[in-house]
């Protein structure tokens, strides 16, 4: 992690440099907080940290519902940043499940509930899963420059 000595506070990494941050938490609802909280104060600032934080979180809240994780297991947040090809990757390992998650096909479902991956498929540029029943890691990878295009005037 890059540091600015003045405001100790993240900056984004130079080209061709690479970082990653990982955590565990314990696999409880609670924990989502803690989560946004530590990734806030790793990440710099910048478009893509709140796409980021919205994927972990999202990721990690499957975790929690439908994995062994919630059972009172935990789960292992991990996030990569590659300055080429400008690329953070967010990988969060649980403990299991019978079945993997269900990344969607069709239109996002009506209600408040099952839009978490609808989400994360609308802000990453690749997703995908490893693993089995005891064990399994989920992934994102959003762009490093994510976010509203800025508009220059000339």
């Amino acid at each position: 992690m890059v540091m600015d000595a003045e405001t100790l506070s993240p900056r984004l990494p130079e080209l061709g440099s690479a970082f990653r941050w990982r955590r565990s938490f314990p696999g409880q609802s609670a924990e989502l907080r803690y989560v946004r909280r530590w990734l806030t104060g790793v990440l710099p600032a910048g478009p893509a940290r709140e796409d980021v934080l919205s994927v972990a979180v999202e990721l990690a809240t499957n975790a929690i519902r439908h994995t062994a994780s919630g059972l009172g297991g935990e789960f292992t947040v991990e996030v990569s940043w590659r300055a080429y090809p400008g690329t953070v990757r967010i990988s969060v390992a649980d403990e299991g499940a019978p079945h993997g998650p269900r990344w969607p096909e069709g239109p996002c479902p009506a209600g408040e509930s099952g839009m978490g991956l609808y989400l994360v498929c609308a802000l990453a540029s690749r997703t995908g899963e490893s693993g089995d029943a005891y064990g399994r890691t989920v992934w994102a990878e959003v762009p490093g420059n994510a976010g509203p295009a800025r508009r220059t005037e000339q």
